[in-house]
């Protein structure tokens, strides 16, 4: 069975088009020309099931890939919302990459060294990586990983920098967090490259990659209990 802590995700099924079952896939990989070829096998998360593919047409955005055990309509349809795995014993972590769990928790300063909050979670909007913050009071804020705000990524030493100067980011009442149940996998595998300090952030789950132009830049998002 595909299991949620010690299993990649590399796609998410959307949609399924035509009679013959091809599914519409979001990637969630760095590297779909090694994960999305003919002969590659998939496994469904929580599922004994595993899917070999057979053809791939690009899309804009995603995939569509056909496979050999989902042969109609009906079928694929069944299977949108399911992810899609590779054993986490097929990807190599490079050694400039750290696990998300060792980021969620750690504290968050400002450059004079005053506490902005603790990292309790992540999400992404738009093109970007945002850090969730609860702050002392009970509040919270999101830190976008950009250039212009965080300036020190150092999370295995316990430290990230942010500078909040000139930024309209604002604390709120924290609420219930974004990325919950089964979008969030013990142990995933992420990627944040923060450009002031070099470092990436690995998770379990791996994502597609960030194009915006921030300091910290996403190759690969993972899934916490991930992620």
């Amino acid at each position: 069975m595909a299991d949620a802590t010690t299993d990649l995700r590399v796609a998410q099924v959307r949609g399924v088009r035509g009679l013959d079952g091809s599914l519409r896939l979001e990637v969630l990989t760095d590297t779909p020309e090694q994960r999305f070829i003919p002969g590659a096998r998939l496994s469904i998360e929580s599922s004994d099931r595993v899917l070999t593919i057979l053809e791939v047409t690009p899309s804009s955005p995603g995939l569509f890939v056909r496979f050999g055990e989902v042969q109609s309509r009906l079928a694929g349809e069944r299977l949108i919302g399911a992810y899609l795995t590779i054993p986490a014993a097929q990807v190599q972590i490079p050694p400039d990459r750290v696990l998300w769990d060792e980021v969620i928790g750690v504290t968050v300063r400002d450059p004079q060294g005053e506490i902005i909050g603790e990292v309790r979670d992540l999400y992404r909007a738009g093109g970007a990586e945002v850090y969730v913050v609860h702050t002392p009071d009970g509040g919270e804020i999101d830190l976008p990983a950009v250039a212009s705000v965080i300036v020190e990524f150092a999370p295995r030493e316990g430290r990230i920098v942010a500078d909040l100067t000139g930024s309209e980011l604002s604390v709120r009442a924290a609420k219930t967090p974004r990325r919950r149940g089964p979008q969030k996998t013990p142990g995933s595998v992420a990627s944040l490259r923060a450009a002031s300090a070099g470092v990436k952030l690995s998770r379990r789950v791996v994502t597609q990659r960030c194009q915006a132009s921030s300091a910290v830049h996403v190759d690969e998002v993972p899934s916490l209990h991930e992620r």
